[in-house]
Parts: structure tokens; C-alpha cells; sequence
């Protein structure tokens, strides 16, 4: 279950509407048991595990310092995505992320499919294992290593 939040009347009525053409308005009563609990009962999880994104953050922040220095980070702001400058290559961010996924087994998203203008920004979703992090970290060095560029 999702939650919106808006003040807008008008704005309320669009998201009313993109929802229901979108077929995504139905909730089962598993859905409402999950967030009476998250509500009632999940700060303590919650806080867990914005500790574990921050340490995972840390991790590539470090990572990125020691081994790709060419490739700076956006600083975290309350999300588990972070943003990574790769137009030190010169290829296109679409470009970047078929090369990943089908030389390197890594897939991230293209910075352009989020509207970011320029060249070369890719996703990072860190909401998962250190190790699953730690692979994709050493897969994109890896690919970097070959020399790829534009």
C-alpha cells in the first residue's frame, strides 16, 4: 500500500483519476494489516534499516573514493538511490546501461529515463545485501577497466 499526500483539490482529483485508469486503486485486506503495523509498530525496524542504507552509502561513498575517483556520487537525501556522474566516459547514460547489463551483468538506470539532462548519470538502488553492492561496485570498475568510453 502507497500512501499520497496532497492539499492540492485539483492535483487530488488527477492522482484520484491516474490511479484508477491505471488499475492500481484496489487494496486487499493483507495490504491494510502490513500498514497498521508499519504505522504501529515498525519504528524500531525502520530505524534499522535506515541505518543499514546509510552504512551501504558509506560503503560506496569510500569505494568510489578509492576506485573510482572519476565518478562522484550526489549526497543521499532521505532515499535509498543514489545518483553516480559517469560522463567521465563519454557515452551516453542508455548506452552505459546496455553495456553494463550485457558486458558486466549489471543493470542500472540511465539518469536520462528520470528527465536529468547531460550525458552520463546512472541510478544505484542500495536497498540491498552489502554484498550484492559490493558485486555491482567491482562489475562497474570492472567494465570501466576495459577502457570502454564513447
Amino acid at each position: 500500500i502507497a500512501n499520497i499526500v496532497c492539499s492540492d483539490d485539483k492535483l487530488r482529483l488527477k492522482i484520484d483519476r491516474a490511479i484508477n485508469d491505471n488499475e492500481v486503486c484496489d487494496v486487499n485486506p493483507f495490504g491494510i494489516i502490513a500498514t497498521e503495523a508499519a504505522y504501529n509498530q515498525g519504528e524500531e525496524w525502520l530505524m534499522q534499516l535506515v541505518a543499514y542504507l546509510h552504512g551501504n552509502y558509506l560503503y560506496m561513498q569510500e569505494f568510489c573514493r578509492e576506485y573510482l575517483p572519476g565518478f562522484p556520487i550526489a549526497t543521499l537525501e532521505g532515499t535509498y538511490l543514489v545518483w553516480m556522474d559517469c560522463s567521465v566516459l563519454g557515452i551516453p547514460s542508455e548506452e552505459l546501461e546496455k553495456k553494463l547489463v550485457d558486458e558486466v551483468g549489471l543493470w542500472l538506470n540511465a539518469g536520462t529515463m528520470y528527465g536529468l539532462e547531460g550525458e552520463g548519470f546512472m541510478r544505484w538502488n542500495i536497498a540491498c545485501p552489502h554484498a550484492v553492492l559490493r558485486e555491482g561496485l567491482k562489475r562497474f570498475v570492472s567494465l570501466v577497466n576495459t577502457g570502454v568510453k564513447g
